[in-house]
């Protein structure tokens, strides 16, 4: 343990102090109100001047000024300086940047706000709704926005024809000299071609996704918050396992081109949280990856929509609670909802008989959920208590010798019952092998100790797992020899979680930019134990995994289905 300790601290300094300056970035247009006043960072460039950095998001420079009270002389602004640039769109569902433009107008001497809404063919309400404390007779001379639908913009003078325009794009054959493909042989990222998709992508992007040209040198910087310590100064496995397999990660994408300052977080200390957010390194995070306990992911969550930056969390499924109206949280872990379509998506060739098995005292959400999924899947299906215990099985009855029958299993409402329910189960349905059966459980199963493993394959037993190691891969036997070199033990399921987070994240990043949120849903690639399918179920919320596999115990092997 103390060369693994060692060795991993040793990679932690070497990586922090490799970071290069960072370039200039600009956001891609749109956003997302956290319900406070919206801004986008930007890394003031070279020569860039506040004047030029307005007619970029079409504002005026005192609407710069008024959200960054330190700047006290416009005039004095310095290359690689981080300001907020403030996003006035608060009605994005109504006001969707692919077909209205906001255009900046200067009020003439009688202009009164119906006149203008009539010379734009736009409505007086939609001009209150992007101004802040505007009045029916605006002051002459004074800047307000004015939402347009695309088809009828007009603008006022040439200097606002262009607003908000993307940044130029380089020519295309430095693109490609910049960007370089990936050593990992089974992982399916390749920048040598800026517009190919990852080769396992399926999932049609947002119209509003526009890919991010980045700059050789421009620094991703991503925050990672676990538990490194115990409150007794013991080291934390899961936590410092998680940062040894993003560490690993974050070298390999250095070692092909991107520059990523990595600021890992001590979550398990005393105070951390509070430390942790009064930080100026978070801030200037672009994404921020936390394995923290729930109330620090609360506060963590209201930081992420306050700042705008993406907040990932890769294995705390309460984080759903969450996700609503808060579209800065990313959540890895599938909820429920997905596991119970996963379990009944498999396609049968013969005719089925659904049974729906539940303990004496089933969880009742559970129970819900699954009466509901097999209705819509089936139509119909039995429903069938199994009382613990019993020699005979009492609902033999019920199996039909000329279909294949399906028992879906309802969780118990004590999770400490159900691995002895479930063992019991298994164990009376070895009983019945003239019947065709095919068991759908929960992934914990794979854990539980009091079943033999080899009543699995008698009784077809299918697993959701949300994670899944293929040991015989290439990317799997180059990421354990990697691992095994820098700390002298082997990678746990944390290690690899940290691996497959941060590489996928940083794959992101690289491709889409630090506003990724109009592309990541469209972003798949094999992993070495996770799969991601990132999904918005309304634009004001965060996203969630619906991304998972399932497990088939056959007669003679154990197969994993990816969809």
């Amino acid at each position: 343990m103390k060369i693994f300790y060692s060795g991993f601290f040793i990679t932690v300094f070497i990586l922090l102090c490799g970071a290069k300056a960072p370039a200039q970035t600009v956001p891609a247009s749109g956003g997302y109100s956290s319900g406070t006043l919206d801004y986008y960072f930007h890394i003031i460039g070279k020569n860039e001047t506040l004047s030029r950095i307005a007619q970029i998001y079409n504002l005026s420079v005192n609407e710069i000024l008024e959200v960054n009270t330190t700047i006290s002389d416009p005039e004095k602004i310095v290359e690689g300086q981080k300001i907020k640039v403030p996003n006035y769109s608060h009605f994005i569902d109504k006001y969707p940047h692919d077909r209205w433009n906001f255009i900046l107008y200067r009020v003439k001497q009688g202009d009164k706000l119906k006149s203008i809404a009539k010379e734009f063919n736009t409505d007086v309400d939609d001009i209150r709704n992007v101004n802040r404390k505007i009045e029916n007779k605006p002051v002459a001379g004074s800047e307000i926005r004015v939402p347009v639908r695309k088809q009828v913009a007009r603008t006022q003078n040439s200097d606002n024809r262009d607003a908000k325009k993307e940044p130029e794009k380089e020519d295309k054959g430095k693109q490609e000299q910049d960007g370089q493909p990936f050593t990992n042989p089974a992982l399916t990222f390749n920048w040598g071609n800026s517009t190919s998709k990852p080769a396992v992508n399926e999932t049609p992007v947002s119209a509003g996704c526009v890919e991010y040209l980045y700059k050789s040198g421009t620094v991703f910087r991503v925050s990672l918050i676990a538990p490194l310590k115990t409150g007794d100064g013991k080291i934390d496995l899961s936590g410092t396992s998680f940062l040894s397999g993003a560490l690993i990660a974050v070298n390999e994408m250095k070692n092909n081109g991107l520059t990523v300052k990595l600021n890992p977080f001590d979550a398990g200390s005393r105070d951390g949280i509070n430390r942790i957010l009064r930080s100026p390194e978070l801030r200037e995070s672009d994404i921020i990856i936390a394995q923290v306990a729930f109330d620090d992911l609360v506060r963590l969550a209201e930081f992420a929509a306050e700042n705008r930056i993406h907040l990932v969390v890769p294995d705390e499924s309460k984080a759903r609670s969450l996700v609503g109206n808060n579209p800065y949280i990313i959540q890895l872990h599938p909820e429920d909802d997905v596991v119970y379509n996963k379990i009944i998506s498999k396609q049968f060739d013969e005719s089925v008989l659904p049974i729906l098995l539940k303990p004496e005292k089933p969880d009742s959400v559970a129970l819900e959920n699954y009466r509901a999924t097999l209705k819509k899947r089936f139509g119909t299906f039995r429903e069938q208590t199994h009382a613990m215990g019993l020699r005979n099985l009492a609902y033999t009855d019920i199996l039909d010798i000329n279909k294949l029958n399906l028992f879906f299993v309802c969780p118990a409402a004590e999770p400490s019952k159900n691995q002895p329910f479930v063992s019991d189960l298994i164990d009376r349905l070895n009983t019945v092998q003239k019947y065709r059966i095919s068991v759908f459980g929960r992934h914990e199963w794979q854990d539980f100790e009091l079943i033999e493993k080899s009543r699995y394959f008698n009784t077809n037993v299918h697993l959701v797992q949300p994670m899944f190691v293929d040991y015989t891969a290439d990317a799997t036997k180059l990421f354990v020899q990697r691992y095994r070199k820098a700390y002298n033990s082997e990678p746990g399921k944390h290690a690899f979680l940290g691996y497959d987070v941060i590489y996928y994240f940083l794959a992101v990043l690289r491709k889409y930019g630090p506003e990724f949120q109009d592309c990541v849903s469209g972003f798949e690639s094999a992993l070495l134990q996770s799969r991601y399918k990132l999904v918005r179920h309304n634009a004001a919320d965060g996203f969630i995994n619906e991304g998972c596999f399932l497990q088939e115990y056959t007669r003679e092997s154990i197969e994993i289905k990816r969809e």
